[in-house]
């Protein structure tokens, strides 16, 4: 005799199915070995830092914090004086003299009557001061130089005005010898001139 399964039939027994095969698969999970973790036998730990002590200052017995502000140390040396400075001398005993004093010349050549040297004299410490006239008719400029042996010239001073007196200052340290002669020369605007005054210092 031939049985017939109906779908009510056979929907029961595939859920009796499934659950028996969710049982056996937990059974299964559950009862497996866990694996050991893998040896540490070859690793080193790392090292640890160490930490650093930071020395404490502890005072004295009976010490108080700022004790050496009273604490006496002696008084400072005195520096011992340093010699002084001596003072520059220039050939011919001019170096630090009285302003005024009139230095000894001898007119070399001055044959025109407005352009004249008349005098040198010390102007204090290391000045000179050289005294004359420098004017003549048409006047463009005039100029006054030295010279350590009456070759070579270094030019002083140049204006481009008459002038009478005190017609140039000249400091001795500025120049690369102790100055022999001076020579004044007026330049008139069509460029000639007459002839230059020369003097010697000290001859």
């Amino acid at each position: 005799m031939k049985m017939k399964l109906s779908t009510t039939s056979i929907v029961p027994l595939v859920i009796i199915i499934l659950l028996l095969l969710v049982a056996a698969v937990g059974i299964a999970v559950a009862t497996t070995t866990p694996e050991a973790p893998a040896s540490t036998a070859g690793l080193h730990p790392l090292p640890m830092s160490t930490p650093t002590v930071t020395p404490t200052l502890r005072l004295r017995s009976g010490q108080a914090p700022g004790w050496w502000a009273e604490k006496d140390f002696g008084a400072t040396p005195a520096l011992k004086k340093l010699p002084g400075v001596p003072k520059p001398q220039f050939k011919g005993g001019v170096g630090g003299e009285e302003p005024g004093k009139p230095l000894k010349i001898r007119p070399m050549s001055c044959p025109t009557a407005g352009v004249k040297i008349t005098g040198v004299e010390t102007g204090g410490g290391a000045w000179w001061n050289v005294i004359g006239v420098a004017a003549i008719p048409n006047l463009w400029y005039w100029k006054m130089e030295a010279s350590p042996d009456g070759n070579a010239w270094l030019h002083l001073y140049r204006q481009e005005s008459p002038a009478r007196g005190v017609l140039s200052r000249v400091n001795l340290t500025t120049l690369p010898a102790r100055p022999a002669f001076f020579r004044l020369t007026a330049v008139d605007r069509t460029g000639n001139y007459p002839g230059p005054c020369t003097i010697r210092v000290n001859p």
